[in-house]
């Protein structure tokens, strides 16, 4: 790679956004490449930690040891831009993750004494490792509370019950005070659990009674279930429309919401860059797009420049707020890593018309609650 080509990759990282030019030159000439295998095996929970690494090009997974013969727990995926290792350079402990390579991955690697030498002389960055390294540290010490961590961040909406046994799927729902159902199918069979904030309310199989459709239920091993939270109608509903007064007038609205995430996407790009919120816009998008059929009445992009477009087949509803929600919520928890003073961020508009359509229309509400979603 050539020197310039080095330098411009530095700028778009987040953990050197902040580093002068001169500064620049001196950590380029300061790494190394290095080129890994998919399966290849990065960094070891528990080795002794003398580098970090720089994700040029591909994607990694960050592992940690569930203990009692469980599966690894993963905590995140990382990809181009994103660094790890660091933790190990800070504290002086050893490796508090594994990280294996999902794909051939393209890495910098910096030695540990240069990296001492460039944390002295740039107290930008230190504030920037010190905000993720208290993130990792937090998931790091909830994924050992317990190996049913695992199941917490694995669960999908939707899967095979030989992925994950109904037992674990219960107690998911009461981990995560679910109000919603767990609906569950086995061949021709079908049970519905229905919960209230974590506490079973009902339970609806064959008009049995629930200790006697509780034995049957948990001695299956194969089928599938859906989870559907009452907040978020991932799946298909029922009706052909959402009640009249979930509608809403389709010009006036997609002009608000336009004019919302425009106003909402672009404050994030003063904080983190376009070249950043574009990359987690394609990560989110890619994530619910699949959810949300109505994901296809939308057009954003940050780069070259920031666009926003609502071309709904049919009337704005409750799906394309659920579906901002959650893309926003995402974009915020994805960006928080590496930048600091997102915390900052309002998630409310500056302009009083656009406050007041969302307000009334619960969008913030589900904002909040999008949390647990993403």
């Amino acid at each position: 790679m050539g020197h310039n080509e080095g330098i411009k990759h530095l700028q778009n990282i987040p953990l050197f956004a902040s580093v002068n030019p001169e500064e620049l030159e001196h950590i380029n000439s300061r790494l190394k490449e290095v080129v890994c295998q998919a399966g290849e095996i990065i960094i070891s929970e528990g080795e002794v930690g003398d580098c970090l690494y720089i994700i040029r090009k591909g994607r990694v997974k960050v592992l940690v040891d569930a203990g009692d013969n469980e599966e690894p727990i993963v905590l995140s995926y990382l990809t181009d831009g994103d660094y790890f290792g660091e933790m190990a350079l800070i504290t002086g402990d050893p490796r508090s993750a594994t990280v294996l390579s999902e794909t051939e991955t393209r890495l910098w690697q910096l030695d540990k004494n240069d990296f001492d030498i460039i944390i002295m002389n740039n107290p930008s960055i230190t504030l920037s490792l010190t905000h993720m390294l208290s993130h990792r540290l937090k998931l790091a010490n909830k994924a050992r509370e317990s190996s049913e961590r695992y199941y917490k961040h694995q669960i999908s909406p939707r899967g095979q019950l030989k992925d994950v046994d109904v037992i674990k799927l219960l107690k998911f729902a009461e981990e995560n005070s679910l109000t919603g159902k767990i609906i569950l199918e086995h061949g021709s069979q079908k049970a519905s659990f229905e919960y209230q904030k974590g506490q079973l309310q009902h339970l609806e199989f064959e008009n049995k009674e629930e200790d006697e459709a509780m034995d049957e239920i948990l001695s299956w091993e194969n089928g599938e279930f859906i989870i559907e939270p009452t907040v978020f109608k991932i799946t298909e509903q029922v009706s052909n429309e959402p009640p009249p007064e979930k509608i809403f007038e389709s010009h006036l609205k997609s002009g608000l919401l336009e004019k919302y995430l425009s106003e909402k996407l672009n404050e994030m790009v003063e904080f983190a860059g376009s070249r950043t919120v574009q990359s987690a816009l394609n990560k989110s998008k890619h994530k619910f797009g699949g959810f949300f059929e109505v994901s296809e009445d939308f057009t954003i992009q940050i780069m070259p420049d920031l666009l926003v477009k609502i071309r709904p087949s049919d009337p704005i509803g409750e799906k394309h707020l659920l579906f901002i929600a959650i893309l926003l919520r995402d974009l915020v928890n994805s960006l928080s890593r590496d930048i600091l003073g997102l915390e900052f961020w309002n998630i409310k508009s500056a302009d009083e018309q656009v406050d007041e359509h969302l307000s009334e229309n619960q969008f913030y509400e589900y904002y909040e609650q999008a949390v647990d979603f993403v």
